[in-house]
C-alpha cells in the first residue's frame, strides 16, 4: 500500500510538472519566428563565396539581392513608352527610393546615361534626354534597358530596388509597403512583386500556414491511426494531452534558443507528433499484452512492469532516431546544422515528455483496450518464414540492384522549381526570367594591367564577346563595359578609335550622379565585370552554360585572368557538394548508431545485424531517386540520415524483444518466430502511424516538402520491409549471425548477398565538374595498357546458377587476337578431374562464331552447333567478346561523367556497338581516371536492355605496361546468372599464330 502511494505521489509530481512548465511555454511562442532563404543552404567560409565577396567589393555591387517590381500594361498593344506613363513610373521610383531599408531605386525612367545631342553632351536620366519619338529606338536596343528593365515588347517595365541588409519582420513590412505603393501609383497595370527577397518574404508567410497545417492534419492523421488500434478512449485522450504538451515544449525550446522556422524546421511539429504516437503505440499495446498474459497482475502492476520492460526499449529506439538527425551537425550549412540539432532536441524531448506522462496517466485512466486485430500474434509472419531464404535473397537482390542504378542520381534541380505553382511570387519570377533579361546573376572578372581597359582594342574584343554570350540559349541578358561606351555614342560610332576618346566617355559617366561605370570599372582600369543573367536552368544545363561562358571569355583574353563568380557558378556547385555529402552521410549515422547499440545489446555481432535491415531504406531511396530522375537538392538529400534514424526504431523493438525471451527461456535456437508474433504488430502498427503522420507533407504548398514526404513514406516503407521482412527471415535462413551454429555450406549465399548490399549502397555518384578527356584519349590509354595479340592465362570459374547453386572449374586459356574482328581462343579443362584435358575452340570473325569441344575420353573432337553468338565459355556468362579490350575503338564511343566510388575516380564512357557486336548494343564503361584501367562495364542487348554487369578488379602488371585483373564478375541481369573468374600466370605476346587454335590443335594437346 505504501508503494502504491508512493508510485501516485510521483506520478502527480509529474504531470504537475510538465503541465505548469507548457503553460509557461505559451507565453515564449510569440517569439518564435520564420525565415527562409538561399543563403541558409550555403555553406560558410567557402572558397567560392569568398570570390563573390571579392567581386562585389571590386565593383561596388549590393550584399543583398534586390525586390524587383514588374509592372505588365494590362491592354495590347500599349507600350510604356508614353509621357504619362513614363512620369508616373518616374514618381514611384523616387517615391520607393525614400522608404525605410531602401538603399536605392532603378527603373526606365531614372537610368542614367551620356546623350550627345545637337547642343552638346548630356549626362542625365536617358528618357530625360530624348524626345518621345526616340524612347523606343534608343532604349529597347541598349543592353543596358532592356531586356532588364523594359521587356523587348515594351509591354513590361520594371522597378530594382536596392535594400539594405533586413531583418525578416523588417523585410515583409517593406515588400507589403512596396506592393501597396506600387499597386496604387501605376493602377493601368499589372504590378507584382519578385526578386530573391520577395520569395524569402512569400515563403516565409506560408510557412507559417504550413506549421499551422501540419500541426493539425497531423494530429487528425495519428488520432485516426489511434482509433484503429484502440476500442475505448483513454488512449486517444492521453495521445490528445501528451501530444499537445510535446509540441508547445519543443517549440518553446525553438524559441528560447533563437532557432526559426525554416522549410526544413516546419518539419519539426511533425517528427515529434510521430515519435509521440509511435512511444504511444507501444506502450499501450504492451500494456494490452501484459494483461492477456499476466492476469492475475493488478492494473498498477502490469503498469509498473510495462514501464520497467519498456523504459530502456522506448529510450534507445528515440536515441537512434536522434543520432540520425545529430549527423547533420557535421555538415557546414549552418540551416542544416540547426534543423539538426532541433530535430535531435525534439525527438529526445519527445521521449522525455512521453515517459513522464504516459504512465502517471495509465495509472490514472483506464486501461487501454485494443482492438482483436491489434493485440493478436502476427501470424501473418509465419508465412514469411515458409519462404525464408527466398524472400531475404530477392529483398537483397532488389536492394542491391536499387543502390547500382542510383550511380546515375540526376544533378539538374531549378532553383525556383519549390514555389507554390500559380502563386503570385511564382508568376513575377517566371515574367522575370522570360522576359525581364533572367533569375541567376553570373559575374565575369577579366584581369589585366593597370589602364589596360581603356584600350579601344581590348573593348573591342570584350564587345565581340558580350555579342557572343547573348547568342547562348538560356541567357537572358548581358551587360559589359562596351555597352555603357556605346551608349554614350559621342564619336558617332559605337566604340571609340583611341584610348583619350575612352578616356572621356568615362569621364562623362563620372559626372553622373549615380554611375553605373564603378559596377563595370575598378578604379585602375584594370579589372572589368561582364555581368550576364541566365534564366533558371536546370542544375546541370547552367554548369554546362558557364563552363561554356568561361571557355569563351578565357578563348577571347588569353593574356588575362578570367574569373566566373556569382550565383550562376557557385550554387548548383554548392548544393550538388551539399547533397553528396549529405546522401552518403548516412553511413555517419550507421556507424554512431552501430556503436551505441553494440553498447545496449553488449554484443558488436547484434549490433551489426541490426544494421543490415536498416540498408534497406539508403538502397531504395538511391533507387528510386535516379528512376525517376528526381532532381537532388539539399532538401531531398537531407532525407537519407533522417529515414536511417527512423528505420532502426523498429530494429531495435523487435531485437530486444527477441534478446529477452533468449533470456528467459535459455533455448539455444532463436525465438524469432516467437519475437514476430509478439512485436510484429506493434512495429508494423507504430509504421503505420509513422507513415500517416509523414503523408500529411503530401498537402504542403512546396514541391520541395512534397517530394520531401513522398521520399519519407518511402523510405519508411523500405525501412518496414527491411525490418519486418528481411530481418527475420535473414535470421531465419542465417540463425547462425547471432547464434553460434554448425556452418553449412548452402547458407553462403544468403550471407554473402546480405554483405554485398552494404557494398552496393556505398557507391557515390559524384557529379564531374573537372574538364572530362575525349574518348580517344582514354582508348590510347586503355589500349597501351591492355592490348595484347596473344595471351595466356590459368583460371578458376565458379558458375553461380539462378537458384544460388554454383560449380567450379580450372583450366588453362589460350587467345588470339589479330585483328578487330578475328577472335581465337582456346580452352583446356584441368579441373574437375573428370573433366581433365577437355578442350574447347571458339572462333569469332567478323559475325561468325564457330565452337569445337575435344573429348578426350573418345578422342574426338566435335563442332558444336547452335544460336551463333548466343552462347558463353563452358555454359559460363563470358563470352569471347567480353576479352575484347578494344572493341570501343571501333564503335562510337563518347566520355558521359567523372564520378568518384570510394575515394577513386572513374571515367564513364558510353559505346555504341551495335555495328560491331553480336551479342551488345551499347556497353557502357567504367575506366579509372588515375591509371586508365577499366573497373566495371554493362552490357546491354540488342533491344536495348541491360544484359550484363562486368566487374574487373584486382590489377596487376604482368609485363611492361601491361596490366591484367586478377578476377572478373559477370553477373546476367536477365537470366540472374553470374560467373566468377580468378585469372593467375598471365603471359602476353607469346608470339601465339592462328595454326594453334584450330580443330586440329585442340586434339593434339
Amino acid at each position: 500500500m505504501n508503494i502504491s502511494n508512493f508510485v501516485k505521489r510521483i506520478s502527480i509530481s509529474s504531470l504537475l510538472f510538465v503541465f505548469a512548465l507548457t503553460l509557461a511555454s505559451l507565453f515564449v511562442l510569440p517569439k518564435l519566428q520564420t525565415q527562409y532563404s538561399l543563403k541558409q543552404f550555403l555553406p560558410q567560409d567557402n572558397p567560392l563565396l569568398k570570390k563573390d565577396d571579392n567581386t562585389r567589393q571590386i565593383f561596388q555591387l549590393a550584399d543583398s539581392q534586390p525586390f524587383i517590381i514588374t509592372a505588365k500594361l494590362s491592354n495590347e498593344g500599349e507600350t510604356w513608352f508614353e509621357k504619362k506613363k513614363i512620369e508616373k513610373l518616374e514618381r514611384l521610383t523616387d517615391l520607393l527610393k525614400n522608404f525605410p531599408g531602401v538603399k536605392g531605386t532603378l527603373s526606365l525612367a531614372n537610368i542614367q546615361g551620356a546623350i550627345d545631342k545637337n547642343e552638346g553632351l548630356s549626362v542625365g536620366p536617358v528618357l530625360k534626354n530624348l524626345p518621345p519619338s526616340a524612347w523606343a529606338q534608343e532604349t529597347l536596343s541598349n543592353p543596358l534597358i532592356s531586356p532588364t528593365l523594359i521587356s523587348k515588347d515594351a509591354q513590361t517595365a520594371s522597378v530594382i530596388v536596392n535594400i539594405q541588409s533586413l531583418e525578416s519582420h523588417e523585410l515583409s513590412q517593406l515588400r507589403e509597403n512596396l506592393e501597396v505603393t506600387a499597386k496604387a501609383s501605376l493602377p493601368f497595370s499589372q504590378v507584382e512583386i519578385g526578386g530573391t527577397p520577395a520569395v524569402q518574404t512569400d515563403v516565409g508567410v506560408l510557412l507559417k500556414t504550413e506549421i499551422r497545417n501540419f500541426v493539425v492534419l497531423g494530429f487528425v492523421a495519428c488520432f485516426l491511426v489511434l482509433a484503429l488500434i484502440f476500442s475505448n478512449w483513454s488512449p486517444l485522450i492521453m495521445a490528445f494531452i501528451i501530444i499537445l504538451c510535446a509540441n508547445i515544449l519543443v517549440l518553446a525550446a525553438m524559441a528560447l534558443a533563437g532557432y526559426p522556422f525554416s522549410v526544413l524546421s516546419s518539419t519539426i511539429p511533425i517528427l515529434t507528433t510521430v515519435d509521440v504516437v509511435s512511444l504511444l503505440i507501444h506502450t499501450l499495446l504492451r500494456v494490452t499484452e501484459e494483461r492477456k498474459n499476466q492476469p492475475h497482475l493488478s492494473h498498477a502492476e502490469v503498469v509498473n512492469y510495462t514501464f520497467k520492460a519498456l523504459l530502456g526499449p522506448n529510450l534507445f529506439a528515440s536515441t537512434t532516431t536522434m543520432i540520425g538527425f545529430l549527423a547533420l551537425l557535421t555538415v557546414k550549412v549552418p540551416l542544416i546544422r540547426d534543423y539538426g540539432v532541433t530535430a535531435a532536441a525534439a525527438i529526445i524531448l519527445g521521449w522525455v515528455v512521453t515517459t513522464l506522462m504516459i504512465f502517471p496517466l495509465l495509472h490514472f485512466m483506464p486501461e487501454p483496450r485494443a482492438r482483436e486485430w491489434a493485440w493478436k500474434k502476427a501470424r501473418w509472419a509465419l508465412y514469411l518464414f515458409r519462404r525464408s531464404g527466398v524472400w531475404a535473397f530477392l529483398i537483397i537482390l532488389i536492394c542491391s540492384g536499387l543502390a547500382l542504378k542510383g550511380q546515375s542520381l540526376s544533378w539538374s534541380a531549378r532553383l525556383f522549381d519549390d514555389l507554390p505553382t500559380n502563386h503570385q511570387v511564382r508568376l513575377s519570377t517566371e515574367r522575370i526570367d522570360k522576359e525581364l533579361g533572367g533569375m541567376i546573376p553570373l559575374d565575369i572578372q577579366i584581369k589585366g594591367k593597370n589602364e589596360a581597359w581603356n584600350d579601344p582594342k581590348l573593348l573591342a574584343q570584350l564587345d565581340q564577346l558580350s555579342t557572343d554570350l547573348r547568342g547562348y540559349q538560356g541567357v537572358g541578358s548581358v551587360v559589359a563595359l562596351p555597352d555603357l561606351v556605346a551608349a554614350a555614342n559621342i564619336h558617332h560610332s559605337r566604340l571609340p578609335a583611341s584610348r583619350s576618346s575612352t578616356a572621356e566617355i568615362f569621364f562623362l559617366y563620372s559626372l553622373s550622379d549615380n554611375s553605373p561605370l564603378k559596377n563595370f570599372l575598378n578604379a585602375d582600369s584594370s579589372n572589368t565585370r561582364v555581368s550576364v543573367r541566365t534564366q533558371d536552368l536546370p542544375g546541370n544545363e547552367l554548369e554546362a552554360l558557364v563552363k561554356k561562358i568561361t571557355a569563351q571569355a578565357s578563348a577571347r583574353f588569353p593574356d588575362m585572368q578570367v574569373e566566373v563568380t556569382g550565383m550562376g557558378s557557385t550554387i548548383h556547385h554548392l548544393n550538388n557538394e551539399l547533397s553528396h555529402e549529405l546522401i552518403f552521410g548516412f553511413w555517419q549515422s550507421m556507424a554512431a548508431i552501430c556503436l551505441v547499440l553494440m553498447v545496449v545489446f553488449r554484443s558488436l555481432r547484434w549490433a551489426l545485424v541490426a544494421c543490415i535491415p536498416n540498408l534497406v531504406p539508403p538502397a531504395a531511396l538511391l533507387g528510386f531517386l535516379a528512376v525517376s530522375e528526381t532532381p537532388i537538392k539539399p532538401s531531398v538529400a537531407i532525407i537519407f540520415s533522417i529515414a536511417l534514424g527512423l528505420a532502426f526504431n523498429n530494429t531495435v523493438y523487435l531485437l530486444e524483444r527477441l534478446r529477452s525471451i533468449q533470456k528467459r527461456s535459455g533455448a539455444r535456437d532463436l525465438e524469432i518466430e516467437k519475437t514476430m508474433w509478439r512485436e510484429g504488430n506493434p512495429c508494423l502498427i507504430s509504421s503505420m502511424t509513422l507513415l500517416a503522420g509523414f503523408s500529411v507533407f503530401m498537402a504542403s504548398y512546396f514541391a520541395m516538402n512534397r517530394i520531401f514526404g513522398f521520399y519519407m513514406l518511402l523510405s519508411m516503407l523500405a525501412g518496414l520491409v527491411g525490418d519486418l521482412v528481411l530481418l527475420p527471415t535473414l535470421l531465419k535462413s542465417c540463425p547462425w549471425l547471432l547464434t553460434s551454429v554448425t556452418w553449412k555450406k548452402e547458407r553462403i549465399m544468403a550471407t554473402t548477398s546480405a554483405l554485398l548490399l552494404a557494398i552496393f549502397v556505398s557507391f557515390s555518384p559524384t557529379p564531374a565538374y573537372a574538364a572530362l578527356p575525349t574518348p580517344q584519349q582514354v582508348g590510347q590509354e586503355m589500349s597501351s595498357r591492355l592490348s595484347a595479340k596473344d595471351e595466356q592465362f590459368s583460371v578458376k570459374m565458379k558458375i553461380i546458377e539462378a537458384d544460388g547453386s554454383s560449380k567450379e572449374r580450372q583450366m588453362r586459356i589460350s587467345r588470339l587476337s589479330p585483328s578487330k574482328k578475328e577472335h581465337y581462343m582456346m580452352v583446356r579443362m584441368m579441373k574437375p578431374q573428370d573433366l581433365n584435358g577437355t578442350g574447347l575452340l571458339a572462333t569469332l570473325k567478323g559475325d561468325q562464331e564457330e565452337k569445337w569441344i575435344y573429348l578426350p575420353s573418345s578422342k574426338q573432337t566435335r563442332r558444336l552447333t547452335g544460336e551463333s553468338g548466343q552462347g558463353g565459355i563452358l555454359g559460363s556468362e563470358l563470352s569471347t567478346e567480353d576479352f575484347d579490350f578494344n572493341r570501343s575503338e571501333g564503335a562510337q564511343t563518347a566520355v558521359k561523367k567523372e564520378i568518384e566510388i570510394k575515394g577513386k575516380k572513374y571515367f564513364v564512357l558510353e559505346s555504341d556497338v551495335s555495328g560491331t557486336s553480336a551479342n551488345y548494343s551499347k556497353v557502357v564503361s567504367y575506366v579509372s581516371a588515375s591509371d586508365y584501367l577499366p573497373m566495371k562495364a554493362e552490357c546491354y542487348d540488342k533491344q536495348g536492355k541491360l544484359l550484363k554487369v562486368i566487374d574487373i578488379t584486382g590489377h596487376k602488371k604482368v609485363a611492361a605496361n601491361k596490366w591484367r585483373a586478377s578476377k572478373i564478375t559477370i553477373k546476367n541481369v536477365q537470366n540472374k546468372r553470374a560467373t566468377e573468374i580468378t585469372m593467375s600466370d598471365v603471359k602476353i605476346d607469346q608470339g601465339l599464330s592462328a595454326n594453334k587454335f584450330t580443330p586440329k590443335a585442340l586434339a593434339e594437346e
